[in-house]
Parts: C-alpha cells; structure tokens; sequence
C-alpha cells in the first residue's frame, strides 16, 4: 500500500525539456504519464527540489506543472504538504464518468447535426486504427489510450460547441488514469470497440437519438467496470 509521507522515485530519462515551449505543460505531460503508467502510485509525495533537479527545471515552472495537474485531479496540492498522487476511488470514478457521460452524450447528439463529411471520415479512420491495434499480437496499450480518446475527441469537435468541447476535455483529462484501466482489460477493450462500432454507425446515420442514448451507455459501462476494479483493487490492499 502506498503511502502518503513517501516520495515518488522516478527516473524521467534524458529529456532535453529546456528545448519544448511550454516549459510548465511539458512538465505536467511527463508527470502525468508517469502517474498513468503507474511509475509514480497514488498516495506518494512528489517533493518539488528533487523533481526539480531531476527534469532540470526551476521550481517555477515546476510548480505550476503541479498546479495543472492539481485541476486535472492528478494531484492534490496543499500548503505545506506540497503535492501527492491522487488516490483512485470509486466516488471520484463516478463523479467523473457521470458528468462526463451526460456532456459527451450531448455533444453526440450535436454532432449528428453538424458533423461533416470529413469529421466523419476521420472519426471512422480513428475508430479502424483502434481496432486493428487491438488486433496485434504485441497490443501497444498506450497507443489504445491514445486513440481512444481521440475517437470520443472527434465526436465531441463535431459537436461545433466551443464550451461544450472544453469542458469535456478537463473531465477526459480527469479520467486518463481511469480510461488506462478500463482499456487494458482485453474483455473491456473489446466490448469498448463493439460500442464505438454501434456509435459511428448512428453518427454516420445522423441519428441523434441513438447516438445520444449509445454514447451514455458507452460511458456507463465503462463507470460501472472502473468502480468494479477499485473496489477490488481496494480490497486486496487492506
């Protein structure tokens, strides 16, 4: 069990971040991946002066990476305490998956109003690379995560609602950690491709009905398999 006085060890690699602009969200991306691939657990400290010296930044630019992932729900920062990974819980897991279900079916629903030739061709050239990922022998999960999210990325663009759009993209980068389960479980990944098959089917439709309907179960689904994982995942630590 991890625990909360413990400072997260990491090797970040050899990563020239003085050359990306901007500093701060580079710094949030390597963070942030390494809290998703699991490197850095829940309940463990990230101690600024030693991260710092680590990624070779100052504590600047470091500190407003935490604070970035502070509102992506990666991290809590408290004064004096500093910053510590985030727990996984089944309340945060169905906040999350609740609000981002009833947004994501709405932008479905706008999308088969809006959504161009285009935005359907690629949304359906996404949703064939994921498949064929899925397929291979060596199955390359982070690639998966990736283009998961860009499918569900698509369909909320085709929406043509900025708002809509932003707020979806702050609760999908809130569930990063809870999508990587989900998707690393191969009877969850596959019943995950099965409804995004059925899902760009009423989009192509313009059926903005099932669409709605397909995307809110969609995200049901994957709520009820994540709360199902914690829950277990909590038991067999205690």
């Amino acid at each position: 069990m991890a625990h909360a006085g413990r400072a997260a060890e990491v090797d970040f690699g050899d990563v020239r971040l003085a050359d990306v602009k901007p500093l701060r969200d580079r710094i949030a991306e390597m963070v942030r991946e390494s809290i998703i691939d699991g490197k850095i657990r829940p309940g463990e400290r990230l101690v600024e002066p030693d991260l710092a010296g680590r990624l070779g930044v100052s504590r600047t630019p470091l500190r407003e990476a935490l604070l970035q992932l502070d509102s992506e729900g990666f991290v809590n920062v408290t004064p004096r305490r500093g910053a510590v990974v985030s727990e996984l819980s089944t309340e945060d897991a169905m906040e999350t998956y609740l609000v981002k279900g009833a947004l994501e079916s709405l932008a479905a629903r706008l999308a088969c109003e809006g959504i161009t030739d285009a935005e359907l061709v690629a949304l359906r050239e996404i949703h064939d690379r994921m498949t064929r990922f899925a397929a291979s022998k060596t199955r390359d999960n982070r690639r998966i995560l990736q283009l998961n999210a860009e499918f569900h990325s698509a369909i909320s663009a085709a929406s043509h609602n900025e708002k809509l759009i932003q707020y979806i993209r702050v609760l999908r980068s809130q569930a990063l950690r809870y999508n990587y389960i989900y998707l690393s479980v191969l009877s969850h990944l596959s019943s995950s491709l099965r409804e995004h098959s059925r899902i760009l089917d009423a989009i192509s439709r313009r059926d903005g009905d099932a669409a709605e309907r397909l995307v809110r179960a969609h995200g049901d689904a994957a709520r009820a398999a994540l709360c199902t994982f914690i829950e277990q995942h909590t038991a067999s630590r205690t």
